[in-house]
């Protein structure tokens, strides 16, 4: 399959997203069809006060497993599940940090990712 013609929600495997963070699990066998497991996916935790932190991606596959020509797919395979993520959940908060704070995915993504 082409990246172009991937789409992220037509391969969703498990989604639970709130405004407490959450997980997205895609699965990527198309674009990897060489890779057993092809999952990656996303996920956020809730920091407190109405705040989430980051969001992060990982993956269910050693990135050695990649082949070379497959590595910059991969890259933007990363940003693009943190970003449909932030759309799913407005990145996260409660409705004043979705809506009064000018919240955008880069000021999501400039938080610390665990409060602890």
């Amino acid at each position: 399959m082409n990246y172009k013609n991937f789409k992220i929600e037509d391969n969703i495997i498990d989604c639970n997203i709130s405004y407490r963070g959450g997980i997205l699990k895609v699965d990527v066998s198309d674009l990897f069809p060489y890779i057993e497991d092809a999952i990656m996916g996303a996920s956020q935790n809730y920091l407190g006060g109405g705040i989430t932190g980051a969001i992060t991606t990982g993956r269910q596959f050693p990135l050695s497993d990649l082949k070379v020509k497959d590595l910059k797919i991969y890259e933007k395979l990363v940003e693009d599940i943190k970003k449909y993520f932030y759309d799913i959940n407005n990145g996260g908060g409660d409705d004043y940090m979705q809506n009064e704070s000018g919240q955008t995915y880069e000021k999501v993504q400039a938080r610390a990712v665990s409060g602890y």
